[in-house]
């Protein structure tokens, strides 16, 4: 028996249309951290607005996870260099969404929104 090449065309066009034509991949948030140093202590929300600090991370630093609609969104670093500067972003649904950045010894930059 010869395989139907047209149905498995029809078959295969069909999923590909079901799928849709987005990327998961850009669905949610992410956090991205840099700097001129080299390490920088970062506090960021997480899934179901968990809080959690990371001392001495190496820069640049990136975290991602799928929020639920409405999660508020955090993230703040501080330099560890005594000169210098941090900067953090969030990115939603692969588009840069808030970044902030600070100048100088130990400074903090800070960025929040919702989801």
């Amino acid at each position: 028996m010869k395989p139907n090449f047209v149905s498995l065309g029809i078959l295969l066009s069909l999923f590909l249309s079901a799928c849709g034509d987005s990327d998961e991949s850009t669905k949610g948030a992410e956090y991205k951290v840099s700097g001129s140093d080299t390490a920088a202590s970062v506090t960021y929300s997480g899934k179901g607005e968990s809080t959690e600090q990371k001392s001495d991370v190496a820069l640049p630093w990136e975290f991602s996870f799928k929020p639920e609609k409405g999660d508020f969104l955090y993230i703040s670093a501080q330099n560890n260099g005594k000169a210098g500067s941090v900067t953090v972003q969030i990115y939603v649904d692969g588009k840069k969404y808030k970044e902030a950045t600070s100048e100088g010894a130990y400074v903090i930059a800070t960025v929040s929104g919702t989801y």
